[in-house]
């Protein structure tokens, strides 16, 4: 192949060609311009549930000591509530570990490294988001090294890296204050250092194979499924019968060596997880909340679409109109790709891709669940896709025959180039978007509530804790919350204009009283606005009356925002 950098005037070069290095310098301030804006704008997000407990852990605050806090039956301020978000003296380092190993779910790589990064002189949200979005920016050389080191040249690799820069979904996940920026680089890092390792087999390429799939797996534990993935991959290009048995065994002894000290050193998180058996099987059991079929091809298109090109802030529930067509052209990619690019490089990705699709797919064809809506756990595979285009891309610009070739190649790569800047554009100016989840509305609420003498009611519930202070960032000074104390009786605070309920139990609403009406806000299923004369204290019954349903009040739910599967916080 042709390398597309030719300079001009070299014989035999297609003169399209003579573009390239003009090409290049564009593709280069893309990928700088891109990266930049994943440092910019940290704090204008809605900080939602998920990210609210990142917070409570790094800072060590237990989840007892925030619940008990919040459903005291004490009138709360939004300050109130924030300062669990906000540094304290008396919770040190070790504080930390132990909020950590309460959910031994969550490797602790990227906790840890938040709680150095609040040492900084900035607010707490822009420091942890701030470092997730430095893990978003190490990224993209990092692509640019995967790509090269399983033998892309020319162009191809800047392609992959500005591909990368300019998707929305990667910006997205670089500016939340959750590890899965620093899972996908420790990834990508991993596999390029185990190419590496392969092509040189010198013990210093070996050794930092080893440091990258340690780092991966304190990262995230689903770093682990590419341990079997690099172990094909690696057999695959030693075991082709065109090197000697003493080459497979010295690959066999090496990459075992930097797998068991990888596992070794992981070894103090495996006990934490040993400890704690049931953890994560209570945690994680939101996800076999079923779902239809329509719904995961319908996640599946977004997801794929969202990968190059998400314009739309609304919440939706299906695909745009024909967005389903999208597949077409992407199938059509992969399959060239499979084609056309060299076998490594087609093991490797595939089976990243194949591996991811299949832990999140898989369960959910064959037992039912919930998955399949969740993009972060589908992004590794996402990334193999954009990997995959972009040598499609860089393959058809650098075609040494076919005028039609090179100019459908660069169409496309300014196509995508420009939908995923005009999508990055959009983000950048909202306030929220659907990756906030079941908490993308609550700017909506918060502006209601904060048009009135307002009270927020909640009651202890599995995504309380996360919304009520999420919603605690954008309420007013002057808004209240009550939390419903637990196990004993209580009154309804009076003198509020307005009430908000947060997932009231049937206590509350036993004693809100039978001429009350609970209508779901902003197509919520956690939200819900109070309407009608407020309950006479004196009448509000005791726990046991709670049953009474003839005192309860009249619940509305929007009927097309379908209720998540509660759950305290994502499992991964």
């Amino acid at each position: 192949m042709l390398s597309p950098l030719a300079p001009a005037g070299v014989a035999g070069y297609p003169p399209l060609l003579f573009v390239a290095p003009r090409l290049l310098t564009l593709l280069t301030l893309v990928i700088l311009g891109a990266g930049a804006a994943r440092l910019l704008g940290l704090d204008h997000l809605l900080v939602w549930h998920d990210e609210v407990f990142t917070l409570i852990r790094v800072f060590g605050y237990q989840h007892g000591e925030v619940q008990a806090a919040l459903f005291s039956g004490q009138i709360l301020t939004p300050a109130d509530l924030l300062r669990f978000q906000q540094p304290d003296p008396a919770h040190t380092w070790l504080d930390t570990f132990r909020a950590l190993a309460e959910h031994p779910e969550h490797a602790p790589l990227y906790y840890l490294l938040a709680r150095l990064a609040t040492a900084l002189p900035l607010d707490p949200v822009t420091a942890v988001r701030g470092v997730s979005a430095i893990f978003g920016v190490l990224l993209i050389p990092a692509v640019y090294w995967l790509t090269r080191e399983l033998g892309a040249r020319g162009l191809t690799p800047w392609i992959a890296a500005a591909l990368v820069a300019c998707s929305p979904l990667q910006l997205l996940y670089a500016q939340e204050a959750r590890q899965y920026a620093l899972w996908l680089l420790l990834l990508v890092a991993a596999s390029a250092a185990l190419t590496r390792a392969l092509r040189r087999e010198t013990r210093a390429d070996w050794w930092l194979y080893a440091v990258f799939i340690t780092l991966g797996l304190y990262s995230h534990l689903l770093f682990a499924l590419m341990l079997p993935v690099h172990a094909l991959y690696a057999l695959r290009v030693r075991f082709d019968g065109s090197n000697q048995p003493g080459q497979f065994v010295r690959l066999v002894r090496r990459w075992s060596l930097a797998v068991g000290v990888a596992l070794l050193l992981f070894s103090p998180w495996l006990w934490v997880i040993a400890t704690q058996p049931d953890r994560i099987g209570d945690i994680t059991s939101w996800m076999r909340h079923p779902v239809g079929l329509d719904d995961l091809f319908a996640s599946w298109v977004r997801h794929l679409t969202h990968t190059f090109v998400d314009l739309s802030h609304e919440p939706s529930q299906q695909p745009l109109p024909g967005s389903g067509l999208l597949l077409i052209p992407l199938a059509w990619a992969i399959w060239l790709f499979i084609r056309q690019a060299p076998r490594p490089a087609v093991w490797l990705l595939l089976l990243t891709a194949l591996v991811y699709l299949g832990i999140v797919l898989g369960p959910d064809l064959l037992q039912g669940g919930s998955r399949s809506r969740q993009v972060r756990y589908a992004l590794p595979t996402l990334l193999a896709v954009q990997i995959m285009v972009a040598w499609v891309i860089g393959t058809a610009i650098a075609a040494e025959s076919g005028a039609l070739a090179r100019r459908l190649g660069l169409g496309v790569l300014a196509l995508l180039l420009g939908l995923g800047g005009l999508s990055q554009l959009a983000i950048q100016r909202a306030d929220t978007w659907p990756t906030k989840q079941f908490s993308t509305r609550n700017g909506e609420i918060a502006r209601i509530a904060n048009t009135a003498n307002t009270l927020i009611i909640a009651s202890d519930g599995a995504v309380a804790i996360g919304e009520a202070i999420s919603l605690a960032y954008r309420l007013a000074p002057q808004i209240r919350i009550w939390g419903e104390p637990q196990n004993r009786p209580f009154m309804l605070p009076e003198g509020f204009a307005d009430c908000i309920a947060l997932t009231p139990s049937d206590r509350v609403q036993a004693a809100l009283g039978s001429t009350q009406t609970l209508t779901a806000l902003a197509g919520t299923w956690q939200w819900f606005a109070v309407s009608g004369p407020q309950a006479d204290p004196a009448q509000t019954p005791p726990p046991a009356a709670a049953a009474d349903t003839s005192t309860t009040p009249v619940i509305t739910r929007p009927t097309d925002s379908p209720r998540e599967s509660a759950h305290g916080e994502a499992s991964q």
